[in-house]
C-alpha cells in the first residue's frame, strides 16, 4: 500500500517537471473582486500579509508538505493556483461549480477551506431555515467557511429592495449586513 502512494507521489512529481512547470505562476484576474469575501480575522490578517498581491514563484518551491495535503485531498483537481503569502499557501481551483480557496501554513497543515457556491448546494435545513425567515429573498451567493473543523455559511439574500448577508452558524441565524439598493 505504501508503495502504491510513494509510486502516486513519484509519479505526480515527475508529470509536474515534464508539464512546463518550471515557469513562474501568479494568479491574475480580470474580474472585480467579489463582495461575498469573508470578513474573519484570519482573512484580513492574511491580506494585511501580502495575499492580495502575490508574488512570482516557481511550483517547484511550494513545500512538500502543503503539495502532499493538497493531493491527498484534492486528487482529481484540475489546473489549481498556487498563492505564495506570509505563512502559507492560498490554492484557487473550481470542482463542479463550486469555487475553492484553501488556505495552508507552510507545515502543511490545513488552516481554513473557502467554497462559493449557489442556492443548489446550500444544504437543505439551512435553505429552509433562510427561505422561511425571510419570505421573499431569494438566496444568490454561499460562502461556506470551514475553520478548525467549524463550518459557518454567509448568505447572500436580495429582494426588490434590499441585499442582506445573513451568518448561519452554531443553528443560529443572523443578519450581518443590511444594504439598500439604489434605485
Amino acid at each position: 500500500m505504501r508503495s502504491r502512494h510513494f509510486t502516486f507521489l513519484a509519479a505526480s512529481f515527475l508529470a509536474f517537471l515534464i508539464s512546463g512547470c518550471f515557469g513562474p505562476s501568479k494568479v491574475k484576474s480580470d474580474k472585480p473582486k467579489n463582495v461575498a469575501g469573508a470578513d474573519d480575522k484570519l482573512l484580513s490578517d492574511m491580506r494585511q500579509q501580502g495575499l492580495n498581491q502575490p508574488t512570482h514563484f516557481y511550483l517547484t518551491e511550494i513545500n512538500s508538505k502543503v503539495m502532499r495535503s493538497f493531493i491527498s485531498s484534492y486528487s482529481n483537481v484540475t489546473d489549481p493556483k498556487f498563492v505564495k503569502y506570509y505563512g502559507g499557501y492560498v490554492v484557487y481551483f473550481s470542482r463542479d461549480d463550486i469555487r475553492y480557496k484553501v488556505y495552508y501554513m507552510t507545515t502543511g497543515e490545513l488552516k481554513c477551506t473557502i467554497r462559493q457556491y449557489t442556492a443548489q448546494f446550500l444544504p437543505v435545513e439551512y435553505r429552509q431555515l433562510v427561505e422561511n425567515s425571510y419570505p421573499g429573498y431569494s438566496i444568490f451567493l454561499v460562502t461556506e467557511v470551514t475553520k478548525r473543523g467549524k463550518t459557518r455559511y454567509e448568505v447572500k439574500i436580495e429582494n426588490e429592495a434590499t441585499f442582506k448577508d445573513i451568518r448561519l452558524e452554531d443553528g443560529g441565524i443572523r443578519v450581518a449586513n443590511d444594504y439598500v439598493k439604489s434605485k
